[in-house]
């Protein structure tokens, strides 16, 4: 099962820096044409923003959690004594999963609802828009199911593997 949340989580950080080199290459043949040629690429802002930057923040979501590194503030965690962390990992993983959840949900339903209408934007181009909609959904449900196991280790008291160190 390990194996498989692996490479599911290691493939959507990768198509997640995929579309990161994708939008850097874009936008900059759209300035180049735009100044050099005087023809910029149409569409690009709607691209950019329904697409590149959608997958660039959320389906790297359930790799950065598999690895147990999302931002951290340790203020009071590191003078805390190891049942008071064990606390704080156990609330702030139930909080997460909530939110991602919810997000989730609200997310899916968005859509579905895009998917129906076929939704487009219009620009100086028609994007079609609906598919991006479903990496939003797709990106924070595999991040709640990553965390699912975290939190059974927590609630069993069994340690949940290593937490990321004060830079």
């Amino acid at each position: 099962m390990r194996r498989l949340v692996d490479v599911l989580t290691t493939t959507l950080a990768v198509l997640s820096a995929l579309a990161m080199a994708l939008m850097m290459l874009h936008v900059t043949a759209d300035v180049a044409g735009k100044y050099l040629l005087r023809a910029p690429i149409p569409g690009t802002a709607e691209v950019v923003a329904n697409y590149y930057m959608i997958a660039a923040v959320f389906l790297p979501l359930a790799w950065v959690e598999a690895r147990s590194q999302p931002i951290v503030v340790d203020l009071f965690y590191t003078m805390a004594p190891a049942a008071g962390r064990r606390a704080m990992d156990l609330l702030g993983t139930v909080l997460t999963i909530a939110f991602y959840g919810v997000l989730a949900w609200l997310s899916w339903g968005s859509a579905l609802a895009a998917w129906r209408i076929g939704e487009i934007v219009e620009g100086t181009w028609k994007v079609v828009v609906w598919p991006a909609k479903f990496l939003l959904p797709l990106g924070l449900a595999i991040a709640c199911i990553v965390l699912m196991p975290r939190l059974a280790d927590l609630l069993l008291g069994r340690d949940p593997g290593p937490r990321t160190e004060p830079a």
